[in-house]
C-alpha cells in the first residue's frame, strides 16, 4: 500500500496535470460545462436555488456539498448576506458558510452576482479541487486532509479557526496525537492546549505547513495502516495487535513545529 505521504507527493508535484486530468473526466466536464452555460443567467436567490443543479455544483465547490439539502437554511444565508455583523453568516462557527455568502453576494450585487469571478471561475476551480479531494480519500482519507490543509492552512489565523473546521482540527490531532476525547473539553482548554503544541502564525509559512504535512503523515500512517504494509510500524517492530508504544508516541507528539 502506497504512504500518504508518497501519494500526497505525488499529487502535488504535478498538480496542474492531475487537475487537468479531473477537468477531462467524463462527468466532471459534463457538470462544468453545464454549470458555465448556466450560472450567469441565474439572476435570483430563488432561482439560484430552484436550479437543483447549478446549485450542488455550488455548494460542493465551496465544501458545503453534505448541506445541499438544507435549502432554506442557504435561502436565508444568501438573504442576509455579510454586511451585518449579526448576519447569519457572521455567526455560523464554520467560515464556509461566510464564504459561500460572499461567494453569491446577491445582497451586495444583485442580478450580477452570478457574474462575478467568485461564482463563476473561480467555482469551477474550486469544484475541481474538491473532486480531487474526494476521490484522494475514497482511497486514503488522509491524503484528502493532507490536500485540505494545504489549502486551507494560510485562511487560518487563529486557534478558533482551527476548532471551527472538523477536517482541519482532526489532521491537528492527528498529527500532534491528541485524543478526539479532547473536543468534549472545554473551549478554553483546548485553545490552550492547542497554542501550546502549535503556533498559528506558522500557518502563513508554506515550508512549516509542508513540514506539519510530512509530519501528520507518518501519524496517519501510523494509526491507520497495519505492520505489514507500513515501513513505520515495522521499523519500531511493533505487532497490529500492539500497537504504538506510548513513549514513542508521546515522544513524537510533544515535537514542536518550531523544532523542524
Amino acid at each position: 500500500m502506497i504512504s500518504t505521504s508518497t501519494r500526497y507527493q505525488i499529487i502535488t508535484s504535478n498538480l496542474a496535470r492531475t487537475k487537468s486530468m479531473i477537468e477531462n473526466d467524463a462527468s466532471v466536464k459534463r457538470e462544468i460545462e453545464y454549470y458555465n452555460k448556466t450560472i450567469k443567467t441565474i439572476k435570483t436567490i430563488d432561482d439560484f436555488i430552484k436550479n437543483d443543479r447549478v446549485f450542488k455544483f455550488a455548494m460542493k465547490a465551496y465544501g458545503l456539498e453534505d448541506m445541499a439539502f438544507g435549502k432554506a437554511l442557504i435561502k436565508k444565508l444568501l438573504q442576509e448576506g455579510t454586511s451585518n455583523p449579526l448576519s447569519m453568516a457572521n455567526k455560523m462557527s464554520n467560515p464556509l458558510y461566510k464564504e459561500f455568502a460572499k461567494a453569491f453576494d446577491f445582497v451586495g450585487k444583485g442580478a450580477d452576482a452570478t457574474s462575478a469571478a467568485s461564482a463563476t471561475t473561480e467555482a469551477v476551480a474550486k469544484y475541481v479541487q474538491q473532486t480531487l479531494e474526494q476521490r484522494e480519500g475514497n482511497d486514503n482519507q488522509g491524503v484528502r486532509l493532507a490536500l485540505y490543509f494545504k489549502r486551507k492552512a494560510s485562511s487560518i489565523t487563529n486557534t478558533m479557526g482551527i476548532l471551527a473546521d472538523k477536517a482541519i482540527l482532526e489532521f491537528v490531532q492527528t498529527t500532534f496525537n491528541i485524543p478526539k476525547a479532547a473536543g468534549r473539553a472545554d473551549i478554553d482548554v483546548q485553545v490552550r492546549q492547542l497554542e501550546k503544541l502549535l503556533n498559528v502564525k506558522d500557518l502563513q509559512d508554506p515550508k512549516k505547513v509542508d513540514k506539519l504535512i510530512q509530519r501528520f503523515s507518518v501519524m496517519w500512517d501510523m494509526n491507520n495502516a497495519s505492520a505489514a504494509t507500513s515501513p513505520i510500524l515495522t521499523l519500531f517492530n511493533q505487532s497490529t495487535d500492539q500497537g504504538i508504544s506510548v513513549d514513542l508516541m508521546m515522544s513524537i507528539a510533544k515535537l514542536r513545529p518550531g523544532g523542524f
